[in-house]
């Protein structure tokens, strides 16, 4: 069967097979991504729609973050306490590498008082962070989040690997939330235009949808009938029997004369 592949027609054919099962498997793979883009699409949209409310309403001090709160719109007054703030790096921005800024809150309103780490933004480097004023009150909007799992250790002083509320709550001499908030918006604005906003993500199970899985199950199914069908070809081609010998004609012996009378 080798001996026959290697002939240049089936070779041809060969060739064509490898084109033909790349394509199919890129537009399976392409009905997947859109499978589950469109599913990150319809939570956002729901998770959009979920009204802003005060952030007491979603989580409070020293309790474990509830279920429905990832994603959860909130509002949140205070003041910012720059003497706590720190650096995130190995972070991305519109595939841009830097670092997250987070500066605590003290939350008003809450009882006790505690702290909440907030995104402020993103910068490419750390001299662009700032620190806001201490002493001007301010509410934020955002997005709540639960806190990161521990990130890498020995860094510079003022960076930290992630934004791990367990490893904050033995640092900081105050309560704290077991979230952190990505700002939104900022009145009044005490940020500045250095430090880039970072989208919230999506949080959530957001499944897929399974009309694309199925056109992407099709693709995989006609490659691998292609991949079938070359294999049956080339082992019927390679099982026929070779065409059998010429045989020998008869001799034929020349004409005898019959002897005139």
């Amino acid at each position: 069967m080798i001996r026959t592949a290697l002939k240049p027609a089936w070779l041809a054919l060969l060739a064509l097979l490898v084109v033909v099962v790349v394509a199919f498997y890129q537009l399976g793979m392409w009905q997947l991504g859109v499978s589950s883009n469109a599913a990150s699409r319809e939570f956002a949209a729901e998770q959009a729609t979920r009204p802003t409310v005060p952030l007491a309403e979603a989580i409070t001090p020293q309790s474990t973050f509830p279920d429905d709160g990832a994603g959860r719109s909130v509002l949140v007054t205070g003041t910012y306490v720059p003497e706590l703030q720190f650096l995130v790096p190995q972070r991305l921005l519109e595939g841009e590498p830097g670092y997250w800024v987070v500066t605590p809150v003290r939350t008003v309103g809450s009882s006790p008082e505690a702290l909440l780490p907030v995104v402020r933004g993103f910068v490419p480097a750390p001299a662009d962070a700032g620190r806001p004023d201490p002493d001007v009150p301010v509410e934020l909007t955002g997005t709540l989040a639960p806190g990161e799992a521990p990130g890498p250790t020995g860094l510079p002083e003022g960076q930290r690997g992630s934004i791990d509320t367990a490893e904050l709550v033995n640092d900081w001499d105050s309560p704290i939330y077991d979230a952190f908030l990505f700002l939104v918006q900022e009145s009044p604005t005490l940020t500045t235009s250095e430090v880039r906003a970072v989208p919230p993500p999506v949080f959530g199970e957001t499944g897929v949808v399974w009309r694309n899985v199925g056109y992407a199950l099709q693709w995989f199914i006609f490659a691998a009938f292609a991949v079938y069908m070359y294999v049956r070809f080339l082992r019927d081609a390679a099982q026929e029997p070779a065409p059998a010998p010429a045989t020998d004609l008869p001799t034929l012996s020349p004409p005898v004369k019959e002897p005139r009378p």
